[in-house]
């Protein structure tokens, strides 16, 4: 007979030795040990960066030691989530293992600390300064 251990929503908490026990005689055991790696975003060219005003502000978003495509990815702006703010000349696009905010002319409303919000890791941010040209 087969038997199995499955741990939801696994934390890093959980991480360490676990023994599998079958009652024979004499006991059998295995054990096993479990490594969390908790997956994290990071945002290229963090914890500042520089830029002229008009010019295009791009922000690379990666996933490291992600197991999974996030479900979504939103970015703040200030707090603000700005995914779909499009006035401002705001544009996203996510694959698998990457985010890359778009805002075609920055001006210096843009500057300001910018996050990177994946559904399944830890978020990133980076504090953008928007300088007169």
């Amino acid at each position: 007979q087969n038997w199995g251990l499955q741990i939801k929503f696994v934390q890093p908490r959980d991480e360490g030795w676990y023994e599998c026990q079958v009652s024979t005689h004499p006991p059998t055991s295995i054990f096993v040990e479990l490594r969390v790696i908790e997956a994290a975003a990071e945002i290229l060219g963090a914890p500042d960066l520089h830029i002229k005003s008009g010019s295009k502000l791009r922000l690379v978003c990666t996933l490291r030691q992600s197991t999974e495509a996030p479900v979504y990815v939103f970015w703040y702006h200030e707090d603000h989530m700005i995914n779909y703010d499009k006035d401002r000349g705001v544009e996203v696009r996510n694959d698998r293992s990457s985010s890359v905010l778009v805002v075609a002319e920055a001006q210096k409303s843009d500057s300001g600390n910018y996050s990177c919000v994946p559904s399944n890791a830890r978020p990133a941010s980076i504090n953008v300064h928007v300088l007169n040209g």
